[in-house]
C-alpha cells in the first residue's frame, strides 16, 4: 500500500475555498480503482493549513490518478490561492 500526505496551505481567508474546490477532487478520487481512502483535515495549530490523506493499492494508481482531469483541475483551481506550494509526500506502508 502506498500512503501519500499532501500539506495544502491557503492563503489567508482562502481556506473555506479551498476545501469548496476540493470537494469535486475527493468525490471523483474515491471512485478511482485503487483508491482505499482520500480525506481532508484541518490543522488544529493553523487555521490555514489542510492536509490531505491518500491510501493507494500500489503506486500505480496512484500514478493514474495524477493525470485524471478531477486531479490536474484541482491544480489549477487552487493555483492562485495557495500561500505555498503543496508538500507532497509518498510513502510505503509496508511494514519495516
Amino acid at each position: 500500500m502506498i500512503m501519500v500526505t499532501a500539506t495544502i496551505t491557503a492563503k489567508p481567508g482562502q481556506r473555506d475555498a479551498v476545501i469548496e474546490k476540493s470537494k469535486d477532487l475527493i468525490e471523483s478520487t474515491r471512485l478511482e480503482p485503487g483508491c482505499i481512502s482520500y480525506q481532508l483535515y484541518a490543522s488544529t495549530e493553523d487555521k490555514n493549513v489542510l492536509l490531505m490523506l491518500e491510501q493507494w493499492e500500489n503506486p500505480e494508481v496512484l500514478e493514474s490518478h495524477m493525470q485524471t482531469e478531477h486531479f490536474k483541475a484541482f491544480g489549477v483551481a487552487i493555483k492562485d490561492i495557495l500561500a505555498e506550494e503543496l508538500d507532497i509526500n509518498i510513502y510505503s506502508a509496508d511494514k519495516i
